[in-house]
């Protein structure tokens, strides 16, 4: 059995050789924590929960839904929305994710970005599942940090011909604008905040606050280290926006981020979760 590694939750960190990041990760309530296992046809859907992170006591179990990928894998899998303010930690099985917290703090969240991702299909990797039944699945990962004005650079692919009187005529130019994304606050983030996001762009959709970007050629996230000895670090990662994108597949992927078509709410009465992606 298996956790899918685009679940934008921790559940394997790293091994720290200095003293851990303070940073615990943030969630609005209105994201979706899309969280994926891959099993055996053989082995039951495992026990799974939502617990208190600092009382571990369980708020409530999950209730997974299945998709049979093909005769020898089934995808259990459960999208949790609409928690709480709180702290928080997922279990599944013997294993439990890092603590994360639920906010409605506005001057909070107003300094994370919302990165929202998937693959075209099914085919590209055994471990992540962006297809079910014919509709696509976004996952939501939060991160402090955004776009800065200082971080924009401005790029040009072009041809020239220089005449016998050395004027230079263009036959073919296209210009473009190169983004810097800092992942990372004053406080920075663990280590696999960087893993996380060199991952994340291997997909071929990827959104920062609903934003198509892409990876600037083979680009990857580079790391600074705010103080020696803790592990908490700032990354930064080239990205290019998307421009001239197939406005059919747009159309699907923003009624898919935006949820239009959802079928699943919380029940929450008297302030108690009562449910889990229950269906209307």
């Amino acid at each position: 059995m298996k956790i899918s590694p685009f679940t934008p939750l921790c559940f394997a960190p790293y091994a720290s050789d200095g003293l851990p990041s303070r940073y615990v990760q943030l969630f609005a309530q209105t994201d979706r924590i899309l969280v994926e296992v891959f099993a055996e046809p053989e082995e039951t859907a495992p026990v799974a929960a939502i617990k208190n992170a600092h009382t571990g006591e369980t708020l409530f179990s999950i209730e997974w839904n299945t998709w049979e990928m093909n005769s020898g894998k089934v995808c259990y899998f459960t999208v949790i929305s609409g928690l709480q303010v709180g702290h928080y930690v997922f279990s599944v099985g013997d294993v439990e994710s890092d603590e994360f917290r639920v906010t409605d703090e506005e001057w909070l969240l107003e300094r994370t970005t919302l990165i929202q991702y998937r693959f075209k299909d099914n085919k590209q990797r055994d471990d992540v599942v962006s297809v079910i039944d014919y509709m696509p699945y976004f996952f939501d990962w939060r991160v402090p940090g955004g776009f800065k004005d200082s971080g924009v650079q401005f790029g040009v692919t072009n041809e020239q011909f220089v005449t016998q009187h050395e004027d230079v005529v263009e036959l073919y130019a296209m210009d473009y604008v190169t983004k810097s994304f800092t992942l990372g606050g004053p406080e920075g983030v663990p280590v696999w905040y960087g893993e996380m996001l060199n991952r994340v762009l291997t997909c071929n959709y990827v959104y920062f606050d609903g934003n198509r970007y892409a990876r600037s050629e083979s680009e990857t996230p580079s790391m600074n280290t705010l103080v020696d000895g803790v592990d908490s670090f700032v990354f930064s990662q080239a990205l290019r926006p998307a421009v001239y994108v197939d406005p059919e597949i747009e159309e699907i992927n923003q009624v898919a981020l935006r949820r239009v078509d959802t079928t699943y709410y919380r029940d929450v009465e008297n302030g108690v979760d009562d449910n889990v992606n229950r269906r209307i």
